[in-house]
């Protein structure tokens, strides 16, 4: 089995500048089906991107500079990207949902803003100036959809992302896809057009002109298995997602009421070597409704559960683990029905304005740590488990109905 590990040292550096793809070495889609209706079939993650100024001194961006991505075969061969330039957002794009690592962009959300607050009460706001020690995430799409019978890679800028408004990526970027497999994939920052220069007057040191890079992440595009194409494999793992009722009837228009929805994910080891999972806030929900946008998803917390043990368990050669994380179904007022998924880690998932129809769901397995400290509550101290398998996996989708009670 190949083991994938998040390198904390492995991006590039230049002049106290660092760029680097916050999200596990391992990103695996299932491809699409390829429908010959007017439907849409397509698969989307939310990765992102931390552009990290080091230095003694806040750096202005260069307003012609964006991040460019860049697509390696596995023989190393570049394929040719293509822009569309002034694309204007379409629904599906406007419907992405926000992805794992919530608490840390969170966090570090936060700690950069008290520090901008901190040293700069009077400046006037700049949203090309990064202060020295400030990390700025990027949050960026990546679109796996079929055009015109061919399939294609789409990699465009997310709106819900905080920083949408640097407009670091307005472009849509597109890279035609010869066929499922391995593929490396990074992003560059720099000019995607030479001929274009700047006209802003600059106060402050700007980035360098040397171009920074993100360090290659490892994407696999595979085709779905299973009954009813319903799971993927990679490595000898298999993902699949669980839901044995698929008719679901809705709970009644009172408060209290709720009906709870059997939603999980069942892995598989099919290696011959014993393998520890997470399901420590790694599992994450993706909703699509009949008309094939995505539903909007937002993280709550309102308390804090510790790692344990169990949170980790151990697969031996070919057994496999399932995990049901709780999952309701309820009424709220203004006649919406939610649909609320714990995270694991005291937080939940929710899905709101939900409604008599059909749906699709699917599950994402994010891990990006090797290790984890886990609280014994017999000894009351602290453990640390490692071992952990660490990657991005998305599990086809599934479709269920609504019904009326």
């Amino acid at each position: 089995m190949t083991s994938f590990e998040s390198n904390e040292s492995n991006f590039f550096e230049i002049d106290g500048m660092h760029l680097r793809i916050w999200e596990p070495n391992l990103i695996v889609l299932p491809i699409p089906e390829n429908r010959s209706d007017s439907s849409i079939s397509v698969e989307i993650v939310e990765i992102k991107v931390y552009l990290i100024n080091n230095t003694p001194n806040p750096c202005h961006l260069n307003p012609n500079q964006t991040l460019i991505p860049e697509l390696l075969t596995s023989d190393g061969q570049v394929l040719q990207g293509q822009i569309t330039l002034d694309e204007a957002v379409d629904e599906l794009q406007r419907n992405i949902p926000p992805q794992a690592a919530f608490g840390i962009w969170l966090t570090q959300l936060v700690s950069n803003l008290a520090q901008s607050l901190k040293r700069s009460e009077t400046r006037v706001f700049d949203p090309r100036l990064i202060d020295s020690g400030l990390h700025i995430p990027l949050t960026l799409a990546l679109r796996l959809i079929w055009q015109n019978n061919h399939l294609q890679l789409q990699v465009i800028n997310s709106p819900n992302s905080s920083s949408k408004i640097f407009r670091f990526l307005d472009k849509s970027w597109f890279f035609n896809i010869p066929q499922p497999g391995s593929y490396q994939l990074r992003f560059i920052w720099g000019n995607y057009s030479e001929s274009e220069s700047s006209s802003d007057p600059l106060t402050e040191e700007t980035v360098s002109t040397v171009q920074l890079a993100t360090q290659f992440v490892n994407l696999r595009l595979v085709e779905p298995v299973g009954s009813h194409n319903s799971a993927i494999g990679i490595d000898g793992i298999r993902f699949e997602t669980l839901m044995p009722e698929r008719v679901l009837t809705l709970p009644e228009k009172k408060r209290g009421i709720k009906t709870r929805m059997q939603l999980g994910i069942r892995i598989t080891n099919n290696t011959p070597t014993a393998v520890r999972f997470s399901f420590f806030a790694t599992i994450i929900s993706r909703l699509v409704g009949a008309d094939g946008q995505l539903h909007l998803q937002e993280y709550y917390r309102r308390g804090t559960k510790r790692p344990l043990d169990s949170d980790f368990p151990l697969v031996m050669p070919g057994e496999n683990v399932t995990f049901f994380p709780y999952s309701l179904l309820y009424w709220r007022k203004r006649d919406q029905f939610v649909l609320k998924i714990e995270a694991g880690d005291g937080g939940y998932w929710s899905f709101d304005a939900l409604k008599i129809d059909i749906y699709k769901i699917q599950l994402v397995y994010n891990n990006i740590y090797v290790t984890k400290e886990i609280y014994n509550r017999e000894s009351m101290n602290t453990n640390l488990i490692e071992g952990l398998w660490v990657g991005m996996v998305s599990t086809p989708f599934i479709e269920f109905c609504l019904v009326q009670p």
